[in-house]
Formats: structure tokens, C-alpha cells, sequence
């Protein structure tokens, strides 16, 4: 589902390597031993304030075809005030502290049995790693110094003929692709083989490239040039040269963004799956020596490569030609020291809180503890969450997801038949890859073994190094057979995780652990809500194969182009009624939602309730005894009461701007009622009526899946 989390510009820059793809920045093709002594604490409880269904949360007092909104949810968002250290308070934001409560509780395990737990088990790789996070002290003393011999090798680079072994060390040591990056993922067009890749190079503001596309002036390209400024100076820099860098920083990224294409269009694979011979691509950037970084990843020559943005490849190589030696010496340091800033002294706090405020409106960090939290999730989340799901997560709960699971699945498998927009020969394959699906929930079954790696107690920069070093020997050790994916090991899936998300190549979902329980998940309470809650999160998923990307991908998770024309046309047609909805309505003045951004996900929350409620409506035709009233209200009502009432949300302006501005997710505010609106039974249940301020035009409702 790729829930929105609360995003901040303060969030971890160093995540664990998930490929060496990843470390090659081939983001656009990611889509993707012991527990706790008796007596820990068990899963903590979710009541109304934090937003577990509950008619306190709902404001009778409004009528629903006026303002379904604060009908389905004005008591909770008039009881419950956004936390001053919270951009965003909604269900994610809830749900993730009672995990993070939870993920503490076993840290606090993990330190102090980490001494006399075996070299590499899951408590010692964990205890301490937070250790070596937490000693501030230790890392305010050492200041710089962890860095001193990478900024000795960046100065030592003396010819642009040396640029391409220079790269290579860069991804390999920091985990950084500057400029391009190549390496091996799954190939677009046969899913079960490697292929390489090159592709584009990272900038530090993965996100939010807004900035570079804005004047000078924008509050948030000030921002940030300040953040950057900031940084250099925690880091030692006298001021003119901050400034000099600063400007340099800001120029060169400013001219990589706008090389690439826009997110729009590298939502169309097809613009991506550019094959070519070596020699072909070697053409398109002659100051990189493409077999030469190869055999230095340790990845022999492929007869051909797949360059995901040929354009952006001919503006690197003319932006290396124009500029001199010392520009990417400047800026390598910057990233390095971007990078690691928030391993390094506590003194680099201060930029990235400044950059906060700027971004999200809310003027604190999050405290150290859950900082360090976070920082284990992105560096040893498997080890993390073996610890997790031994002592949180149960198979009754699996169990009872798999359940909803087969009745959203069969809703789905009778709902293709009924398209009528839809071609004979399209809905066979949309069925082909509905029973294809490979879903998983909770937990991999097989871990993997991080026994091998070194962590140490008072070495965060070592211990960060160590883990992406694993990574991607790991990857690489996968090359020349078959494709080998690990379940539950992106950022979005780990066990840990509070999100569930559907992968193209595997054409499946996962359902992690820690999404497995209230508010999102109430197992106890009634069909309506579990339905219409959980159910509808596995609905959307379902319908992330079916989207504008999910629909490129065929049954066996290769690009294929499955769909006739006139079903491909009937696609879009649907689809831009999505787009206008999104971009007529914004969500902060002058601030319009870019619907060609959004239009997946709103395609997968529409999809996602209609398939939520047709299964309620299929299991309630077996269980009659449970299709009754509860506190006046039908199940079709408590229904999309429910849905409305958990994606409630108390946000400040300047969250709203910057998802309106960068995010690829709408906010949980939009999703509230905005896929209602495409839902006759919606309609139905609460009598909403042409005229009314909640009604949609059927005209304008998207009827694709």
C-alpha cells in the first residue's frame, strides 16, 4: 500500500542497501535468533483516540451527504490535537508508535543481553548497533574523524580519467550513486533473469525535487540551499568556502534533476526498458568506462544493458566535459558527508531540524531513541524483525489474514467478468494474473543470515559501512543464475514495517507483521470494520496489479503489453477522471495535487474499498447472524464508517504543501472520501443525492476495477 508515513526532511538519509541495484540507484525498479525473556510486554492496545473504530470518534451532528468527513470522523479529529513534534497525526503515524513501542521494548532486550549473546545473532547485531547509535558522546568526540580517510581518497582523485573507479568506490564504500550507477535487477521483459542496468545517479534529496525545479527565491529551495550551507559548517568548513560549495551543490544537483525524467514519466516502464548493446551505451557517456566499473562491482560484461534514461546519460557525460575536477571533488564530500551526518557528531542535528521545520512545519527532531530505532530498521531490518515477530506477531492473526485474503481474492476473480469496458481477450489475462498472484503475509520463511556481519559497539560509521558491504555482496553473489528475491527485505515489507505493498516482478503482495494490528487490523471487532479496514488494504494491493504501472506487468511479472488498444484507451479514459479529481482539489491554497503522480495509488484505494465491500457483502451472505445493527448504524455503514474514520488526519500546512509539492502518495486526509465518492453503494447507504455537497457526477467516477 505504501502507506504515507510522516514525511520529514530529517528522516534517515542511510538506509541498508536493498540490491546492488539500489546501490546503483536503480530505484525506479524497487517496488517494492532469539526473542524476548518471558514476560515481555505484550502488544500494546488501540482505543478510540487512537483511532480504533468507535462511534466517539464520529460527529452524528453533521449530516454525512453535507460533510461525510466530520460525520465519520469530527469527534476524533476535535478530541484529539496533532502532537507539536508531529507533522501529521494520523492512523500510520498512531499505528507506528505502538510498533515503535514495541521495537524499543526489544532493544532494551538486545542491549543488555548483547554482551553474552553469540557473535551475530540477532540481539548482539542489534544491541549493539544501538549502542554504538546511542553513545553521543563517543560521537560528538570523534567529530570528523571517521571521515578523514574517505576525504583523503576524494582528494587524491587527480584525473577525470580516474572517474570511473572513483564512482565505483563511492557505491561500494558509502552507498552512494553519483552521477550514474550501473548494476544487476531483474529484467523488465523476463523477470525469472538478471540483467544490468545503468541508470540514473542519486541527489540528496531523493524526494523532494521540487527544490531543484524551483527559483532561486522558493521558500524551499532556500531551505534547503541553507541546510546544505549548515551542514558543510558543522562539518568544518570556514564560511566562504560553505558558501562556494553551497552554490555548487545546489547547481550541479539543479542540473541532474532536470536531466531526468519527470516522475510522471518514469511511471511508463516502457520509456525505461531501453536495451542496447555495451558499446551503444558506452557512446552515450565516454567519460565513464562502463566494463571497467563493471569488473570492478565484480560483474562481467553483458552482452547487452538496459539504460533507463538514455537523455540523462548524454547530459552526464556533457556536464563532466564542462566542469572541472574540483567540482566533483566538493561534491562527493558534501554527499559523504550528507550521508553519514546523522551517524556523525549530534552536532549536524541542528541543520537537519532546520530543514524540518521548513519542510513539515514542525520544529523538533524525533528523540534520539527513536531515531535510533529507525536507524536499525534501515540497516539490520531482518535481524530486527526476527526478534519482532518471534515475540509480537502469532499465526492465529496470520490465519485470520489469509482468511480475508481468499474473500478479497474472489472478489476480485468475480469482479473482471463484470467489466464491461474490458475486452474478452483482456479479462483473461487480468484473470491469468489474479490467480498467479503469489501473496505472503507476516514473515519470510526463510531469514536471512546476517551472522557474518560485524557490528561493534562504538562505531556507527563501521557498522553502517559493514552492513552495505553484505548487502551487496550478497546481491552480486546471485548473479548467473536464476532471479533468487528475498520476501519481506525492501524498506516497505520489512516485518517490521507498518505497510503492506505489491510487487511487480513477483506479481504478489506482502502483508507485514506490524500492519497486523489495531487500528488497522481489529480482529475482534465486527465484519464491517475488519472489512472495511484490513480487507480494503488488501483490496488496494489486489488493484496495484490491475493500476497504471500494475497493468504494464503480466502474470508473470514481466513488461508485456497484454491489453488491446481499445481496452488500453478505455484504461486512460478512466484513469484521468482520477487525475482531475486529484489536481481540482488542493490541499493547501496554490498548492494544486499533481493527479499523474497520485492516480495509481487513488486507482488502488478506489479498487481497494469496492473489493472490501463486496467481500463484506459475500461473507455476511454466510455469516447472516452477524449482519446486524450495531449502535444504530448497518454493516454497509459502519463500513465505509470505517474506512473514512482510519484514514482520519490532523496535519500541519506545511506537511500538506510538501506532499503536494513531492509526494507520490496523497495524504491520509484525501483519502478519506475522495474514493468514496466513486462507489454507488456509498451513495446508497446514506442517502447522498444529486445536489448534495458530497456528490460526484457518475459521469466523473472511475469505474475500472
Amino acid at each position: 500500500m505504501s502507506i504515507p508515513q510522516e514525511k520529514s526532511a530529517a528522516r534517515s538519509r542511510l538506509s541498508r542497501p536493498r540490491s546492488a541495484a539500489a546501490l546503483c540507484a536503480l530505484t525506479i525498479l524497487g517496488t517494492l535468533a532469539g526473542g524476548l525473556e518471558a514476560g515481555a510486554d505484550a502488544p500494546a492496545s488501540a482505543g478510540a483516540d487512537e483511532l480504533a473504530f468507535s462511534v466517539e470518534n464520529m460527529d452524528p451532528g453533521v449530516s454525512p451527504r453535507e460533510d461525510f468527513y466530520r460525520f465519520a470522523a469530527g469527534g476524533w479529529l476535535t478530541r484529539v490535537p496533532r502532537p507539536e513534534d508531529r507533522a501529521s497525526y494520523s492512523f500510520p503515524v498512531i499505528q507506528g508508535k505502538i510498533i515503535n513501542d514495541q521495537l524499543q521494548t526489544l532493544v532494551d532486550s538486545a542491549v543488555n543481553s548483547a554482551v553474552s549473546a553469540p557473535r551475530g545473532s540477532s540481539r548482539q547485531l542489534v544491541g549493539d548497533f544501538y549502542k554504538a547509535y546511542m553513545n553521543l558522546e563517543h560521537r560528538r568526540a570523534q567529530g570528523m574523524a571517521p571521515l578523514v580517510q574517505e576525504f583523503a581518497r576524494i582528494d587524491g582523485l587527480s584525473s577525470k580519467e580516474d572517474l570511473t573507479g572513483f564512482l565505483v568506490d563511492e557505491a561500494k564504500t558509502n552507498g552512494l550513486s553519483l552521477l550514474v550507477g550501473f548494476g544487476p535487477s531483474p529484467d523488465l521483459s523476463d523477470s525469472s533473469r538478471y540483467a544490468i542496468f545503468g541508470a540514473t545517479g542519486s541527489t540528496a534529496l531523493k524526494e523532494e525535487r521540487d527544490v531543484y525545479r524551483a527559483e532561486d527565491s522558493a521558500p524551499r529551495r532556500l531551505a534547503y540551499r541553507a541546510y546544505v550551507h549548515d551542514l558543510l559548517q558543522v562539518a568544518g568548513y570556514e564560511e566562504s568556502e560553505a558558501a562556494r560549495v553551497t552554490a555548487l551543490v545546489l547547481d550541479l544537483e539543479t542540473e541532474l534533476d532536470k536531466a531526468k525524467l519527470t516522475r510522471a514519466q518514469a511511471r511508463d516502464f516502457n520509456r525505461l526498458n531501453n536495451r542496447m548493446t555495451l558499446a551503444q551505451a558506452q557512446a552515450l557517456i565516454p567519460r565513464v568506462d562502463i566494463a571497467a566499473y563493471l569488473a570492478a562491482m565484480g560483474i562481467p560484461a553483458p552482452e547487452e544493458i538496459i539504460v533507463t534514461e538514455p537523455a540523462y546519460f548524454r547530459a552526464v557525460s556533457a556536464i563532466i566535459d564542462s566542469r572541472p575536477l574540483g567540482d566533483f571533488k566538493d561534491y562527493t564530500k558534501f554527499r559523504v558527508i550528507e550521508q553519514f551526518s546523522g551517524l556523525l557528531s549530534p552536532a549536524f542535528d541542528e541543520p537537519k531540524r532546520a530543514l524540518n521545520q521548513a519542510f513539515t512545519g514542525v520544529a523538533t527532531l524525533r528523540p534520539i531513541d527513536e531515531r535510533a530505532i529507525a536507524e536499525i530498521q534501515g540497516s539490520l531490518g531482518q535481524p530486527f524483525s526476527q526478534l519482532y515477530v518471534e515475540t509480537y506477531y502469532d499465526e492465529d492473526t496470520r490465519r485470520r489474514t489469509l482468511e480475508l485474503i481468499s474473500y478479497i481474492m474472489a472478489a476480485m476473480e468475480r469482479r473482471i467478468p463484470t467489466r464491461t469496458w474490458l475486452s474478452p481477450e483482456t479479462k483473461a489475462e487480468a484473470m491469468a494474473k489474479l490467480k498467479a498472484f503469489e501473496n505472503k503475509v507476516g514473515y519470510p520463511e526463510q531469514w536471512i543470515d546476517y551472522s557474518g556481519v560485524t557490528i561493534v559497539p562504538d562505531d556507527p560509521v563501521a557498522n553502517a559501512r559493514a552492513i552495505m558491504a553484505f548487502a551487496l555482496e550478497r546481491e552480486l553473489s546471485k548473479l548467473g543464475g536464476p532471479v533468487r528475491n528475498d520476501d519481506f527485505n525492501q524498506k516497505s515489507t520489512l516485518p517490521i514495517a507498518m505497510n503492506a505493498a505489491y510487487a511487480f516482478f513477483d506479481n504478489g503482495f506482502q502483508i507485514t507483521a506490524a500492519i497486523s494490528q489495531a487500528p488497522a487490523f481489529e480482529p475482534n471487532a465486527d465484519p464491517a470494520v475488519r472489512f472495511c479496514r484490513f480487507g480494503a488494504i488488501i483490496g488496494h494491493e489486489t488493484t496495484h496489479g490491475f493500476d497504471s504501472i500494475g497493468r504494464q506487468f503480466d502474470a508473470k511479472g514481466n513488461l508485456r503489453d497484454w491489453w488491446t488498444k481499445a481496452d488500453a484507451a478505455a484504461f486512460t479514459t478512466e484513469a484521468q477522471k482520477l487525475i482531475d479529481q486529484t489536481s481540482s482539489t488542493p490541499l493547501a491554497p496554490g498548492h494544486a495535487n499533481d493527479g499523474t503522480l497520485w492516480v495509481g495509488e487513488n486507482m488502488a484505494d478506489v479498487g481497494g474499498i469496492k473489493l472490501a465491500y463486496t467481500a463484506l457483502m459475500d461473507y455476511l451472505k454466510a455469516h447472516p447472524d452477524e449482519d446486524r445493527k450495531i449502535d444504530g448504524y448497518s454493516q454497509a455503514q459502519r463500513c465505509f464508517i470505517a474506512w473514512t474514520q482510519m484514514w482520519a488526519e490532523n496535519a500541519t500546512t506545511e506537511y500538506l504543501i510538501n506532499i503536494a509539492e513531492s509526494g507520490d502518495h496523497p495524504p491520509s486526509l484525501y483519502r478519506t472520501v475522495a474514493p468514496l465518492q466513486h462507489f454507488d453503494a456509498w451513495y446508497a447507504a446514506f442517502g447522498i443525492r444529486e445536489g448534495d455537497p458530497m456528490w460526484l457526477a457518475p459521469e466523473k467516477r472511475v469505474n475500472t476495477w
